[in-house]
């Protein structure tokens, strides 16, 4: 390739898998909205220290991600710059990565990591979500790799960037870094045994690099907001979280992880199959001779031990193994095979289900917009008993996008028949571009339709509704929290044995039939995607335009 052709294919793929259409989608689930609502309170107030949540303090996570946020709300308050800090963790953190893996496990171990991170459903799916995860993922995963420098090189600067970026993961996520970090480093030493490494690396200078970093915002957090702000951060979203399966609600069973995991690495999944065989083949002790191969291992068993053994799970938490795991696949290729022989055909079989794999994106084509909105049971529950065949191909992707697709898949296939198993893997990586460039394109409108309440937002400013005219009933908490970052406000629960005479409007499950509980009120807009009808409890409300289809039915 020409010397500028190869970066520039990088920055598209870049710019494809993590820019395009940032904004296309409004804020979906319960954090998205909370947590652009947090950031845009602190560019508003000018408070740095003290995060606030419709008027109130709100300690749940640290600031990292809010100082960002409110930084790029300096170009527009909107979906695409409350996305954009992760979306550039991820693109910049790529770059790191392959310097990293490069430098200590090969030109080839790096290549194949790199281009299979940065495909997998996880990182892609978190790249473009307003949330902390990007951060602490890549500051955590950034950090463990500069120690790994100062270890295997001596560098001096590997150690003090540890400290560094360890205490800029402890503002993404809070203290769950400094325990992360310290169980892959005590594994780490306790297998090596290399016990002068802990002694060296309490040098004061670097401790104090960390402390500079990350204490200031807790100190003054605290100075300002006293013992609540110990209670709920420290107590109950970090303490309790781990051990109270009660504390916020996410219990799950240990092996919630295991296809997490594997969701997480689509389409890559298959591969995983090579650190098993790799196992196999090269045996425990020749394993532990490695410390490259040692540090990955704890680096990725350790986290996911943990998770797993915690009280509540999210899938975000599994995040930060990615890197590493994904380079441990690399490494264990690059051991037996260069990036354009045949290779084993275990490697090239791994490979070629992976492509494989890509021709189910039509299904996740169906199945996203309600898995966004109610979860992948109610997605599933959704689509039973119907022809997924017809709904796919009277969906609104064109069905030239889904041929496309599969010529990818088939053209990867013969690269790796051909026995050139790097080109079959770019061949995925075009692939899983395509199909993030339909999604995009095609499926916004019915994500909006049905896991953003984006357009109730705007219907309901059509009708020139007022600060505290509008209450919610029996709404699920996403759409409350969308409302509220939408609105500007979070709307009060309506109560119709005590009417408040302020509110004149309310936002219901469409199954309520508010105009028997209130007499006089009439519906206004029925929005079957969400599930929910917008009335008047005024029978003289004037309507500023009659919307289409009106009156409703």
């Amino acid at each position: 390739m020409r010397p500028l052709f190869r970066p520039l294919l990088y920055a598209l793929l870049i710019y494809g898998l993590y820019i395009l259409g940032l904004g296309r989608v409004g804020l979906v689930g319960p954090d998205e909205p909370r947590y652009a609502d947090v950031a845009r309170g602190m560019m508003r107030l000018g408070d740095y220290i003290t995060p606030h949540l419709y008027g109130g303090p709100w300690f749940e996570k640290p600031p990292l991600y809010y100082w960002l946020a409110a930084l790029t709300f300096r170009l527009g308050v909107n979906e695409l710059t409350a996305r954009l800090p992760s979306a550039i963790a991820a693109a910049i953190f790529l770059g790191f990565w392959f310097w990293f893996a490069r430098r200590f496990y090969g030109d080839c171990a790096a290549k194949f990591s790199c281009l299979m991170l940065a495909t997998t459903l996880g990182w892609i799916g978190f790249a473009r979500a307003a949330a902390m995860d990007m951060l602490f993922a890549t500051t955590l995963a950034a950090a463990l790799a500069l120690l790994a420098l100062w270890l295997w090189e001596e560098r001096p600067a590997g150690l003090y960037g540890f400290y560094a970026l360890l205490g800029v993961a402890t503002l993404a996520k809070g203290p769950l870094a400094l325990a992360l970090a310290s169980l892959v480093v005590l594994s780490y030493v306790i297998h090596r045994r290399q016990w002068n490494i802990i002694s060296r690396m309490l040098k004061t200078a670097a401790i104090a690099l960390y402390a500079a970093i990350a204490l200031p915002w807790y100190v003054l957090c605290y100075w300002r907001n006293g013992m609540p702000f110990i209670e709920e951060f420290f107590f109950k979203h970090n303490i309790e979280r781990l051990v109270s399966a009660t504390a916020i609600g996410h219990s799950q069973p240990i092996w919630f992880y295991l296809p997490i995991l594997a969701a997480g690495l689509f389409p890559w999944s298959p591969t995983l199959m090579l650190l098993a065989w790799d196992a196999w083949k090269r045996g425990g002790r020749r394993a532990a001779e490695s410390p490259e191969r040692v540090f990955l291992i704890y680096w990725v068993a350790l986290p996911f031990l943990f998770f797993s053994l915690s009280a509540n799970k999210l899938p975000g938490y599994l995040l930060p193994i990615l890197p590493p795991l994904t380079l441990w696949i690399g490494h264990a290729i690059s051991e037996h095979y260069t990036p354009e022989s045949p290779g084993n055909w275990i490697l090239r079989a791994t490979v070629a289900a992976s492509a494989l794999l890509l021709l189910c994106t039509p299904l996740v084509a169906l199945l996203l917009p309600e898995a966004l909105a109610s979860g992948l049971g109610g997605a599933l529950a959704q689509a039973r008993g119907t022809d997924l065949v017809e709904q796919i191909l009277s969906g609104s992707i064109p069905v030239v996008g889904w041929m496309v697709l599969g010529g990818l898949v088939a053209f990867s296939l013969i690269l790796l028949w051909r026995g050139r198993t790097l080109g079959g893997v770019f061949a995925g990586v075009i692939g899983v571009a395509w199909a993030v460039l339909l999604l995009t394109t095609y499926l916004s409108p019915a994500i909006n339709r049905v896991a953003s309440v984006r357009t109730v937002a705007q219907r309901i400013q059509s009708y020139d509704v007022t600060p505290g005219e509008l209450a919610v009933f029996y709404l699920h908490r996403n759409q409350v929290y969308g409302l509220g970052f939408y609105l500007d406000g979070l709307p009060p629960e309506w109560d119709p044995k005590k009417p408040s005479p302020s509110i004149q409007y309310v936002a219901a499950r469409n199954d309520i039939a508010v105009d028997e509980l209130h007499p006089g009120a009439h519906s206004l807009s029925l929005f079957p995607g969400q599930r929910l009808r917008l009335w008047s409890l005024s029978p003289q409300s004037p309507l500023p335009f009659a919307p289409a289809g009106w009156p409703p039915k």
